[in-house]
């Protein structure tokens, strides 16, 4: 029997990998330019915005010497998951593809190089559907037409509601968490827009009611565990300030409530995201340096722990199953 081929695209966001102007302009460029499909930014706005924050990263990051890890961390994320669905499939090889919206090797792509695939499956790396990352994929995958014989291309998606991430989510917070008793812990998400700059709903799928449930059921989760020590567990948002107003409350609103209620001890996980990147690593840490808190400790997001890895070979064994 021929041996089945599936490619599994994980599609990253995607974040410049070096302190060069020109990568961090196309990155933020192409940012925009996503961003631009859903909401209101004109392209002199787009180019204008490019360029500043092109010169500022592009500064900033040759001054600390920071380069953000979110790429490596996607294809090394790719690399194990290869390796885990490899191990037991007979007859079946899975090429596992790293792929990012804004930064090389996009995912249009990489989507178009695997065409000739047995099947493709299109992985959001983002826990919160929304049109912006699951729906980019279902609108790509819709658009292609599969070739003779072939299924049409498949995305995996709903992580936000699914049990088995939630215990994953659980078993690295408690392993990587050094809370001191009766501290707070804060969960973040990247916030989404809520009203634009009219006042008005915004018309595309945001995704605010899944983060808002995933976030509900985290917490609720985080506080019945017999491993929790926290005293508080609050969720909070990493925001931008374009088109509209933003996800309450947003990390720094919230981080002033705690200093306003005297909390001495924090510690933040960034359960919004799958990698750590610029603003897991760099915006939020900036936020917490501006508030008064004296102690705040940083989780990492699950990366390429095993524990992630796994799961999410277990959940593609399950579509492929199926």
């Amino acid at each position: 029997m021929k041996e089945q081929r599936i490619a599994v695209l994980l599609a990253a966001h995607g974040e410049a990998e070096t302190a060069g102007f020109v990568d961090n302009f196309s990155m933020i460029r192409h940012t925009l330019s996503h961003a631009g499909e859903v909401m209101r930014l004109p392209l002199a706005l787009q180019f204008m915005i490019s360029l500043v924050g092109g010169v500022k990263n592009s500064v900033q990051f040759r001054r600390t010497g920071f380069r953000s890890p979110q790429n490596a961390i996607t294809r090394k994320q790719a690399e194990m998951l290869a390796e885990k669905l490899n191990r037991q499939r007979n007859g079946v090889r899975f090429d596992v593809r790293p792929s990012f919206f804004v930064t090389p090797p996009f995912v249009e792509e990489v989507f178009g190089e695997t065409r000739d695939y047995d099947l493709q499956l299109l992985v959001p790396m983002s826990p919160v559907d929304n049109r912006l990352m699951s729906g980019s994929l279902q609108l790509l995958a819709g658009r292609s037409t599969p070739l003779p014989g072939r299924p049409c291309a498949q995305v995996i998606s709903g992580f936000w509601k699914d049990a088995g991430l939630h215990r994953v989510y659980l078993d690295h917070l408690f392993l990587h968490g050094a809370a001191e008793p009766g501290s707070t812990l804060v969960l973040a998400f990247h916030g989404t827009l809520e009203l634009d700059a009219k006042g008005r709903i915004p018309g595309f799928h945001t995704g605010a009611k899944e983060m808002a449930d995933m976030a509900a059921a985290l917490r609720q989760a985080v506080l019945e565990d017999p491993r929790n020590t926290y005293g508080r567990v609050e969720v909070a948002y990493l925001n931008h300030d374009v088109g509209g107003t933003w996800s309450s409350p947003s990390l720094q609103e919230l981080l002033g409530a705690l200093c306003r209620d005297g909390v001495g001890s924090v510690e933040l996980f960034n359960c919004g995201y799958f990698s750590d990147g610029t603003e897991t690593v760099i915006n939020a840490r900036e936020h917490v340096e501006a508030s008064c808190l004296d102690h705040v400790g940083f989780i990492p997001c699950v990366n390429d722990s095993e524990a992630f890895a796994e799961y999410l070979a277990a959940k593609i064994g399950d579509v492929v199953s199926n």
